[in-house]
């Protein structure tokens, strides 16, 4: 029997909730699905979270409703594309998060009407964050959220310490100029 028919296989019985068939198919292609997130992951956020913590949760996801697959193949696909997911909603939650502490410390009061209004800075500044690319919200993330100092942040974008200090003045440049559009908006 070759690799690819017996991962057909293991596939077929898993889906039938056979967990021997399971554990044989976790213990194939853990490795390679670690290895993918870890790629996925980066610098930052493998200090952050395990590489295998997200691993683990796409194989449980797997084993909590296991699609109908056809190979090896496609189940690396559907496992690494599911832990691109929760690499994803894990560092939206991250950022949020952070966000929230950061408008903690901006927009002080107690006072319920102030709250709402805080409330409502966060989503915009948020919202505004989430329309920059991809390279420009990254510097006020490394930056303004995660407080590294410009030189840490060009080694964490592989970018020279200048080239993020100019890049952060057009990042805040743009986030300000959405956060006014906003304020704008009815």
């Amino acid at each position: 029997m070759t690799e690819r028919t017996d991962t057909v296989e293991l596939l077929q019985q898993a889906r039938r909730g056979d967990r021997l068939a399971l554990d044989e198919l976790f213990a194939r292609y853990r490795p390679q699905l670690v290895a993918r997130v870890r790629l996925m992951l980066g610098d930052g956020a493998r200090r952050a979270a395990e590489s295998s913590d997200f691993a683990q949760i796409a194989l449980l996801e797997f084993l909590a409703d296991p699609p109908e697959l056809a190979d090896a193949a496609s189940f690396l696909r559907w496992v690494t594309r599911t832990a691109r997911h929760r690499i994803v909603d894990a560092g939206r939650r991250r950022r949020e998060a952070q966000l929230s502490t950061l408008a903690d410390h901006v927009f002080d009061g107690d006072d319920p009407a102030q709250m709402v209004v805080r409330s409502e800075r966060v989503d915009r500044l948020v919202d505004a964050l989430a329309e920059l690319p991809d390279d420009l919200r990254r510097v006020i993330e490394l930056r303004d959220l995660e407080g590294l100092s410009f030189r840490a942040v060009g080694d964490a974008m592989e970018r020279s310490e200048n080239a993020v200090q100019l890049m952060h003045t057009r990042a805040l440049i743009r986030l300000g100029r959405a956060l006014r559009e906003r304020d704008a908006d009815p």
